[in-house]
């Protein structure tokens, strides 16, 4: 877990080594405001995992949709193949046959 920045602790640092109280102050301030900004809250996890979840489920309904449709459209398609086969074969056995 990220723990919170220390700014004391830097200052001190920063003071040790030579720099003036203010511009030392000033560093550790600075380092605060970057750092914090960038970091996510619980709740922008939070609310960021809700929004990925609904998606997510929107994504698996178009699926389904997009299953159904393709079942469909190969029951059909075999369908349509097997009258072509059967009319295909049917004008070739009247060519074929004797009348």
């Amino acid at each position: 877990m990220v723990k919170s920045l220390d700014t004391l602790n830097i200052f001190e640092r920063l003071r040790t080594a030579e720099l003036s109280d203010r511009a030392a102050k000033e560093i550790a301030e600075v380092l605060r405001e970057v750092i914090e900004d960038r970091l996510a809250t619980k709740t922008d996890l939070e609310i960021t995992k809700s929004a990925l979840e609904l998606k997510m489920e929107s994504l698996e309904l178009k699926m389904e949709s997009v299953k159904s449709e393709l079942k469909a459209d190969i029951e059909r398609s075999g369908k349509d193949s097997i009258k072509w086969m059967l009319a295909f074969c049917e004008v070739s056995w009247k060519k074929w046959t004797p009348k």
